[in-house]
């Protein structure tokens, strides 16, 4: 298997761990408009996975099932506890933290492919550059999302 397959896979793969992150927490955050913007984020981030499958389908490759799987379970694991205990009210802060590492990551994923993109005919540079965009956007959203949030949680009551 290529290099270029592989890293596909694998942000395949964590595009569906990034996927149910965004859904359970466009349900759970406290704030009504971060709510309605991880919706929408989270659409966006569906759409992102089918673009990856037919990029992934180009390259010659196809889905690792084992990688997948495995990433969506350590995914739905992190959030176990939060179920079991109860929510507090820093759980909204966290999960914008990982949500900022995982668009982090993404973003990591398109300037790479961008780098090869000359090499592998089958990437289209106007779409990776789109979706480049589309990343730093999302993350621009949480990094405001999330300092609103820490100073509401975070601040000193007097």
């Amino acid at each position: 298997m290529s290099a270029i397959v592989h890293y596909v896979q694998t942000h395949l793969a964590g595009a569906g761990a990034g996927i149910d992150l965004f859904g359970h927490a466009a349900g759970s955050v406290r704030d009504h408009a971060v709510r309605v913007e991880l919706r929408r984020i989270h659409e966006e981030l569906l759409d992102e996975r089918r673009r990856l499958r037919r990029m992934l389908d180009d390259l010659g490759g196809s889905e690792s099932t084992l990688l997948t799987t495995g990433t969506r379970v350590a995914g739905a694991l992190s959030r176990v506890k939060p179920t079991i205990t109860r929510r507090t009210a820093t759980t909204d802060l966290i999960q914008l933290e990982a949500m900022r590492d995982a668009v982090a990551g993404k973003i990591a994923g398109w300037q790479a492919l961008l780098a090869v993109v000359a090499d592998y005919p089958s990437l289209d540079r106007v779409e990776l550059a789109m979706l480049l965009a589309q990343g730093e956007e999302q993350h621009s959203f949480l990094r405001d999302a999330h300092g609103g949030v820490a100073h509401r949680v975070l601040r000193r009551r007097q």
